[in-house]
């Protein structure tokens, strides 16, 4: 009897504690599962999150450093149009009254150019015609008009060539002559060899246009010519000297 009662005292204080500890081994084992559940989602997410930013970034990444030149070379026709300003001395002298001219106003010019650009566009080499003219004006009502014609052989280093802005800097020289055009009597002529340098900007609008804006400087042959004629019934007698062309222009230019 006694026996009977000490087991079932054991059995009744027993069996709550192993269901409690049941229970507990069970949620937190459930519980582990959920948090490993949602770590797991969680890691998945942000790396799938991660990896399409990494695309996204790439992608436009590759879209601004794209070259946008092939691996041949291109040739290419061009237009320029601009503004220059021709720099120099011209005195005329009447009788022992000397007077020299103002220094001519800036006019536009205009020029074509074709050329080659290199395998990978990081440079090109092209001959280029351009015309300039320039109105010369004496403190009278004495003035004359001058043209100059350039022949230039051209070489230009591009900077940028993954881009489709590109800066540029060059060297050209070649032949230049100078001659007047107005209404004396008579007039001169000057010609020679010119050098000088470039430089500028080009954007690559398409793969085949490109618009560019650019200075340029040229060192013309600086000979000193007298020459005369008639203006009004008097004879003068002029000394004129050429020395600098300087020039800003906007091209465009297609390659093929």
């Amino acid at each position: 009897m006694k026996i009977t009662t000490i087991a079932s005292v054991i059995t009744t204080a027993l069996i709550p504690v192993m269901f409690s500890s049941t229970c507990m081994a069970y949620t937190s084992n459930d519980v582990e599962s959920v948090n490993s559940v949602d770590v797991a989602s969680t890691t998945e997410v942000q790396s799938d999150t991660t990896t399409k930013a990494a695309t996204v970034n790439t992608g436009e990444i590759d879209a601004v450093t794209m070259p946008r030149f092939d691996d041949s070379p291109r040739y290419f026709v061009g237009i320029i149009a601009g503004e220059s300003k021709l720099n120099g001395t011209d005195i005329a002298t009447l009788g022992s009254d000397s007077q020299e001219a103002s220094s001519p106003d800036a006019s536009g010019f205009g020029g074509l150019s074709i050329g080659r650009y290199s395998a990978n566009g990081g440079s090109r080499i092209y001959y280029s015609y351009e015309q300039h003219s320039a109105d010369t004006p004496f403190n009278s009502a004495l003035s004359y008009s001058t043209k100059t014609s350039l022949h230039l052989l051209n070489a230009d280093r591009i900077f940028r060539v993954d881009k489709s802005v590109n800066p540029f800097i060059g060297l050209h020289f070649g032949y230049g002559k100078t001659k007047s055009d107005s209404e004396l009597s008579s007039g001169y002529k000057d010609s020679g060899l010119v050098f000088g340098l470039q430089a500028g900007v080009a954007w690559r609008a398409s793969e085949q246009f490109t618009i560019e804006l650019g200075l340029r400087h040229t060192v013309l042959p600086d000979n000193s010519k007298e020459w005369s004629a008639t203006s009004g019934g008097n004879t003068y007698k002029f000394q004129s000297t050429q020395s600098t062309l300087s020039s800003g222009y906007l091209g465009a230019n297609y390659r093929f």
